[in-house]
Parts: structure tokens; sequence; C-alpha cells
């Protein structure tokens, strides 16, 4: 797995290279560098985002980008530790699964195992556990709206620098020496415009979008596995009932249905 990531990598950064460079191949720095169309296109965007979103949202958009980057639990290793949580309920009791689940790394998993040390029902754990899952989706959605809003404000906006450089020039007709920089702000603003929408904001868009799949599908895991743990049913048992999840299947998520009701801190 590391290794076929470091591969990824490894090639996307080789043809992002070869591509940057057919581009801009005879173009001088101080061309590529205008510093009025990045002002135009990128301080432009920053105060849109801010009309458009409070600053506890835009600094959550970073950290959920940041994030989506890092390596998670996997699913066979939230089965492994369903798996050693049921094993210890089943033969040591609630008492010693409490001191496994300070040990237990997922957040989410943790929760599951506090309500079971703390002898929930099995409705109760389910309706905590996925009003607990909406709010991390939900997360994740106003987070794909914040980057969806910078792909629309990024060319918009270099489009404006565009006009606003054409309208300059043609009071400049006059001065042939005072066209060439604002030529270069006219066309640079669109190209950054372009790049910061179609390079950078729309695929980390599609970034957050493939985690919050893959969180719903291993929350959905999670919540399943709390219950069968919860119900002392043996661990084997309790892994073929988890393998036969299909991540297809998970992507929709409790028949369809999200709760929207807050967490409230439960237990952690």
């Amino acid at each position: 797995m590391k290794a076929a990531r470091l591969l990824t990598g490894v090639l996307m950064v080789a043809i992002l290279t070869v591509v940057l460079v057919s581009l801009f191949k005879g173009m001088g720095l101080n061309m590529l560098l205008n510093v009025d169309a990045f002002v135009i296109v990128i301080g432009g965007t920053f105060v849109g985002t801010l009309i458009g979103f409070p600053m506890r949202r835009i600094k959550s958009t970073a950290v959920n980008v940041i994030n989506s980057f890092m390596e998670k639990s996997d699913k066979d290793y939230i089965i492994r530790e369903i798996q050693e949580c049921a094993l210890i309920n089943r033969d040591s009791g609630l008492r010693i699964l409490e001191d496994k689940v300070i040990e237990i790394k997922d957040d989410f998993l943790r929760l599951g195992m506090n309500l079971v040390v703390n002898s929930y029902s099995d409705n109760a754990i389910r309706d905590i556990m996925e009003r607990e899952m909406t709010n991390k989706l939900l997360n994740f959605s106003s987070s794909q709206n914040v980057l969806k809003t910078i792909a629309s404000l990024t060319p918009s906006l270099g489009l404006a620098g565009t006009v606003i450089s054409l309208i300059k020039m043609f009071k400049s007709m006059n001065s042939v020496e005072a066209l060439a920089p604002m030529m270069a702000v006219a066309l640079m603003s669109t190209f950054y415009g372009v790049i910061a929408a179609n390079l950078i904001a729309i695929p980390l868009c599609a970034k957050l979008k493939e985690k919050s799949i893959t969180t719903e599908a291993n929350l959905s895991l999670i919540i399943a596995g709390t219950i069968c743990v919860n119900n002392l049913e043996h661990p084997t048992k309790i892994e073929e009932k988890l393998r036969q999840y299909d991540d297809a299947e998970e992507t929709i998520g409790f028949k369809g249905e999200l709760r929207t009701a807050p967490a409230s801190g439960y237990l952690r």
C-alpha cells in the first residue's frame, strides 16, 4: 500500500513537472510571476471566500485537505481492533475492555467501545454513533462547498483582471511602453484563475469527496462492529460479518438517510 502510494506520488510529480516545463518553456520568471495578476485573483478569491464562509469553516477546510493526504485507519485495522475488543469483552468482561479502550487510536471506534463499556443498549449506541457520523460527513460536505466556491471565483476574477487591464490599455494606446506590462497582467490574470480552479480547487474537492466516501464506509463498519461487540458475538463471526460489507453499499449509508442531530460530546 505504501509502495503504491509512493509510486503514485512520484509519477504525479514527474508528469506535473513535464507539463509545467512544456507550458513555461521560453517564458521568463518576471513574466510568469506577475504580482498584480496574483493579487487580483488570489486576493479577490480570499475576500470572496471570507464573505461566503466564516473563518472557522475555512480553517476546517484546510485541516480536512491536509488530513485527506495522510494515512488513516483502514478496513483491516478496524476489523482487527473490533475482534480484539470482542474477545476481551467475551472472556474478561467490561472492566478489562475499559483498559483496552484507552489504547484504541481511532476516535470513532473508541467512542463506540466507551458506549459498550458503559452498558448502552444497541439502539442507543446506534443513535449516538450515527449522529457523530452525520456530523463528520457534514463537515466534509461543507469543506467541499468551500472548494467549489473557490473553483468558481478564481476563473471569474481572472477574467475580471483581464478586463480591467484591457480597459487600462485603451487609455494608454499612445504609449507602447505602457502596453506591455498591462498585457502581461491581462493574460496572467486569466492564467492564474484557470490554474487555481482546475489544478488546485477542483482536484482537492474531488479528494475530499473520495475521503468522505471512505470515511463513511469505515464509520459504518465501526457501528456494525460495535453492536456485535455489545452483543457478545464471537470474534470469528464478527469478522465474517464485517468482511461482507461492500464499499459500494456502505457509501449509501444507513438506507440513504442522514440524521442531522448535533453531537453532544458523548463519552470522549
